[in-house]
């Protein structure tokens, strides 16, 4: 699986004085080993500032009207520039196969991309190493 090369959050230059900050989305588990590793993805993968998550146990199993709400907050008060939605190794909210919860992702991503399709909606597994595989 690729690694993720993107920038530690440490490293992050915040925005710059009079210039608005800048997001994209992240919708994850709230397993946080693999939160640190994706936000860095998210960061690089749409050159942002900040990364707002929605989180739910298993949540590629669990997409709702209560999630696609938490996400049009993001999308309408923070004008955000990207989704990315994540299954990961070792989840505790999910109970089928890796292969099923990767299956659940992408199709999460579709769901998503029916209601946001003007918006970049980028499907992902993260490894418990922090590797970012892009589905």
């Amino acid at each position: 699986m690729p690694e993720s090369h993107a920038k530690p959050a440490a490293e992050v230059e915040p925005p710059t004085r009079g210039s608005a900050p800048t997001f994209a989305t992240a919708l994850c588990c709230i397993d946080g080993r693999v939160q640190g590793p994706l936000a860095d993805f998210v960061r690089t993968r749409f050159g942002v500032d900040y990364v707002d998550t929605v989180t739910r146990p298993g949540l590629v199993g669990r997409l709702d009207s209560g999630v696609e709400a938490d996400l049009a907050i993001s999308i309408e008060a923070h004008q955000s520039q990207g989704i990315v939605v994540s299954g990961h190794a070792g989840c505790a909210g999910y109970s089928g196969e890796e292969s099923a919860q990767r299956d659940a992702c992408r199709a999460a991503a579709a769901r998503l991309g029916e209601l946001w399709g003007e918006m970049e909606i980028v499907p992902v597994w993260v490894a418990l190493s922090g590797a970012v595989e892009p589905l």
